[in-house]
């Protein structure tokens, strides 16, 4: 009995061959998952290796963004403050002008403070010239000596001295054509030239005004005289072009002086190098802003 038992387990592990080609199946599936994971975990490891890599970059291009902004706004502040000292003269100036404007007006001479605050203007009332004349009429004599007066005591006040650069006596003719040779530029500018000769060629307390100098905050610049001359014939009338077409030529309150006042470029150098640094920094920074975009669009 004990052999025929024997005999009958044996023919029925013969008699099933699939056991073992199951177990042979299973430990191949095993094999090739386990394969397969090594595989997937390596690319992992490759991808996170990767992903490190681009982090580092990111966070290196960050830092130079970072310190990129703070060199513009270091930038930006010194183009605030440059500007702001220019509105600051500007200002300084209105309230120059402004002061000679009340000196002139106790002295009983009507001035216009024009152009932004950049301009003394000379009504017909306080000064004008005859047709086609340039000398300072006889009538206008003592309004032209309280003019040169204010406008002498505040230039030879130092601090207004410097922040100017040039005080220009302009000259202005009506729309009546000058038939000389120079014509209405030639006549307007010797309205101009007139009026400072006035001031300066007599022996007096005005001739002092030949001596006056801007003061340059360079040091590499010399003091020049501040007070100059010019003519503009009548190309900047009192009055609108579309108005002015429309009145008569013979105008005498385009007969007339203006003073204008220029202010001293000292900050131009300054703002113009301080915009070249922020183009530069727009530049760099425009270049890390795209290293960054670049490195966001790679696929995960």
């Amino acid at each position: 009995m004990f052999s025929r038992s024997k005999r009958q387990k044996q023919n029925t592990s013969e008699e099933n061959p699939f056991v073992l080609s199951f177990s042979d199946l299973m430990a191949s599936l095993l094999a090739i998952f386990i394969l397969a994971l090594i595989v997937t975990m390596l690319e992992l490891q490759k991808r996170k290796e990767e992903l490190l890599r681009e982090q580092e970059k990111i966070k290196i291009t960050l830092v130079e963004l970072v310190g990129s902004l703070r060199e513009i706004q270091t930038i930006q502040t010194s183009i605030a403050s440059a500007l702001d000292g220019v509105s600051q003269r500007e200002r300084s100036l209105t309230a120059m002008l402004e002061g000679i404007q009340q000196d002139l007006k106790d002295r009983g001479v009507e001035v216009i403070v024009a152009e932004n605050g950049s301009v003394l203007r000379i009504p017909e009332q306080g000064l004008s010239f005859e047709k086609g004349e340039f000398e300072v009429p006889p009538k206008y004599e003592s309004n032209a000596v309280a003019i040169g007066q204010a406008l002498a005591h505040a230039l030879e006040q130092e601090v207004n001295r410097r922040m100017l650069d040039t005080v220009f006596i302009e000259g202005h003719t009506d729309a009546l054509q000058d038939t000389r040779k120079m014509g209405n530029w030639g006549l307007s500018t010797y309205r101009a030239i007139s009026l400072w000769n006035y001031w300066t060629l007599k022996p007096g307390e005005l001739s002092r005004m030949k001596d006056l100098r801007n003061l340059p905050t360079n040091p590499e610049q010399r003091p020049r005289p501040l007070i100059s001359v010019s003519g503009y014939a009548e190309t900047r009338s009192t009055h609108p072009p579309e108005i002015a077409a429309t009145l008569k030529p013979d105008r005498p309150e385009d007969r007339r002086i203006d003073i204008r006042f220029t202010l001293a470029a000292s900050e131009k150098k300054q703002l113009g190098d301080l915009q070249s640094d922020l183009k530069a920094m727009k530049a760099k920074t425009d270049a890390l802003i795209q290293k960054l975009q670049l490195s966001d669009s790679h696929e995960p």
